[in-house]
């Protein structure tokens, strides 16, 4: 016999796993959201160990191929926030096995400083590297860094087009109830994210890649008027970097912005 309701039960006062309708939030949070999250955050955890072994072989060739030919427009790599600058050299070595020069930029560190601030240390590298033709690599909040590079009148010139991977363009609802502060700055109310949305004037010169559901951003990437927004078929902040779709983007990325070369490369990537 079903017990008699003692009242209206609040969706606030819902807990995950009694029964709740995907839709029911709790504190301004959905519970759906939530629960596809965690299994996500999980993976993407699990997948981490692996990406930094790939990194640590894709540096070792690199060190080996140090004559490798270097004649193509340069790729400039952004990991996010708490990733070291060596985060996406497995890309860095995609671009040289394709004979374009790939600038990491180191006194990023783990990249924790706020958006402004962390693009001014970018922008400072373009300057004194006199870099043009760039196109950038950027990974989550490096894709908000990359488009503050090319909203600046003084970079922007410098900067072709932005391959950005899993970018909180517009925020995540989590960020404000981060205990980190770094990661708080990704809420949808920040300041610096409202005036890099409010400009869509570079966003045709921006390719959006994202996971089919991303823990970290459970509202998507999808950037508005962007040249392209790619969903990959993988759920992960993190693991959509290894996707093979996410792979077969970059190389084609990195072939339709180049600059003519002055003789074939021949790399680990391919002809071109």
């Amino acid at each position: 016999m079903p017990r008699a309701e003692s009242g209206r039960r609040s969706s606030r006062d819902v807990v995950p796993g009694e029964g709740s309708e995907p839709d029911v939030e709790i504190a301004g949070i959905d519970v759906g959201t939530v629960s596809r999250a965690v299994p996500s955050a999980l993976a993407d955890i699990a997948f981490l160990p692996g990406w930094r072994g790939l990194g640590a072989r894709a540096r070792r060739w690199m060190l080996r191929d140090r004559e490798h030919p270097v004649d193509g427009s340069p790729v400039l790599l952004l990991p996010g926030v708490n990733e070291s600058p060596r985060f996406l050299d497995p890309f860095a070595a995609l671009a040289l096995a394709s004979c374009r020069p790939a600038h990491v930029v180191t006194t990023l560190g783990r990249n924790r400083s706020g958006v402004l601030a962390t693009a001014e240390i970018a922008a400072a590298y373009l300057e004194r590297h006199d870099l043009s033709g760039v196109t950038i690599v950027a990974h989550s909040k490096g894709g908000l860094v990359g488009k503050q590079l090319m909203a600046w009148e003084q970079t922007g010139p410098r900067v072709a087009t932005m391959l950005a991977i899993a970018t909180p363009f517009s925020g995540s609802v989590f960020a404000s109830r981060m205990p980190d502060r770094a990661l708080r700055a990704f809420a949808p109310t920040d300041r610096t994210l409202l005036d890099l949305a409010a400009n869509r004037g570079v966003n045709g010169r921006i390719v959006s890649a994202f996971p089919a559901f991303d823990p970290q951003i459970p509202g998507g990437s999808e950037l508005p008027d962007a040249a392209a927004n790619v969903r990959v078929p993988v759920a992960g902040h993190f693991r959509v970097l290894g996707h093979p779709e996410l792979w077969r983007l970059v190389r084609r990325v990195l072939r339709e912005t180049d600059a003519p070369a002055s003789a074939p490369c021949d790399g680990v990537s391919g002809t071109r």
